[in-house]
């Protein structure tokens, strides 16, 4: 067993933590994230009770990855073994009284919301048949920001549903200027587009991690290689309740038992919320997060110009409502939601 995993393993049967080995790689990813941070912050970053999180560093503490200084933060061996490919971001980029949204586009940042909006101005224009409606620069970061701070991003296996948002473009950007070759393991493309897709390949040959495009409908059941192969997914579906249970379905398949899901839905309708969050919970997803008007679009009428922003985490009832080909509308020139 590498030392990284058996530190962690230690750790877990020594504080006889429920969340197991998950739950100690968590404390360690926020300390990485955070550092020097207290306690109490981390309590919060992982959503677990400040004596656990105390116990947990202070096994760390005697393992050599946690310093003896206070605030928290990582020895150079800790940070050897766990903190290879953060990005190098100030914090401060997140901020808590920004509407509500979390976190805030930085002055360090203006460099890559520059290089976006040139890509986005290279980009296919949106196709109203899919649904497609492209999102701001300004959400692009907000959304790579927000997988960065719940550790959904350094070190995981990402797959975007659809990607006419160009987030693949705005994790790119981010990960060449503030991460490493390390930073992201794997990042997938599905889409149905396919003008789109190649316009993607073209522009993410020089990524700085594997990237992989694939041309799929996700009225289709997902391709058989990535069954349970991401940790994170994200997806901004069509703008219709049948369409967001149809992609949270695909991400329920697709992630490795735990795992994020990223969701953006914009129906104003409060029936619809609630159609939404009650399949949320049959599919065994927790809300761990949900930011109103988190997403602004160019030209989104129906929408308002924002869509909510849902972090959903994986249970172990996880789920997915849909399974085999989808026969019904998705779209909303073909479905009222």
């Amino acid at each position: 067993m590498a030392e990284d995993g058996r530190i962690v393993e230690e750790v877990a049967a020594a504080v006889g933590l429920a969340e197991g080995q998950p739950g100690v790689r968590a404390v360690i990813a926020a300390l990485a994230r955070l550092e020097p941070v207290s306690i109490r912050r981390i309590s919060r970053a992982v959503e677990l009770p400040v004596p656990i999180v105390a116990s947990v560093c202070g096994e760390l503490r005697k393992r050599a990855v946690v310093a003896e200084e206070r605030p928290a933060q990582l020895t150079s061996a800790g940070r050897r073994l766990f903190a290879a490919g953060q990005l190098g971001l100030c914090r401060s980029a997140a901020c808590p009284t920004c509407a509500g949204r979390g976190a805030m586009v930085s002055g360090e940042l203006s460099p890559v919301a520059a290089e976006l909006a040139k890509a986005a101005g290279r980009a296919p224009r949106p196709r109203l048949e899919l649904d497609q409606c492209h999102c701001t620069v300004g959400t692009k970061l907000r959304r790579v920001l927000a997988l960065d701070e719940a550790d959904a991003l350094v070190g995981r296996r990402i797959l975007l549903l659809g990607d006419d948002d160009l987030v693949s473009l705005a994790i790119r950007a981010v990960v060449r200027r503030f991460g490493s070759e390390a930073t992201v393991p794997h990042l997938v493309v599905l889409d149905v587009d396919p003008q789109l897709l190649d316009f993607l390949r073209a522009e993410l040959e020089d990524a700085p991690f594997p990237f992989t495009s694939v041309r799929h409908d996700l009225r289709e059941p997902l391709p058989a290689a990535m069954a349970q192969a991401f940790d994170t997914v994200v997806t901004d579906p069509p703008y219709t309740v049948s369409a967001a249970c149809l992609f949270l379905s695909r991400a329920a398949e697709a992630l490795d038992g735990a795992g994020s899901v990223f969701l953006s839905f914009g129906s104003r309708r409060p029936g619809a919320t609630f159609e939404l969050q009650r399949a949320v919970g049959e599919m065994g997803f927790a809300i761990r997060r949900l930011v109103p008007d988190f997403n602004d679009y160019v030209g989104a009428g129906a929408l308002g110009g924002t869509s909510q922003l849902y972090h959903l985490a994986a249970t172990d009832r996880l789920r997915p409502l849909a399974t085999g080909t989808f026969e019904g509308p998705i779209y909303t020139a073909s479905v009222s939601s």
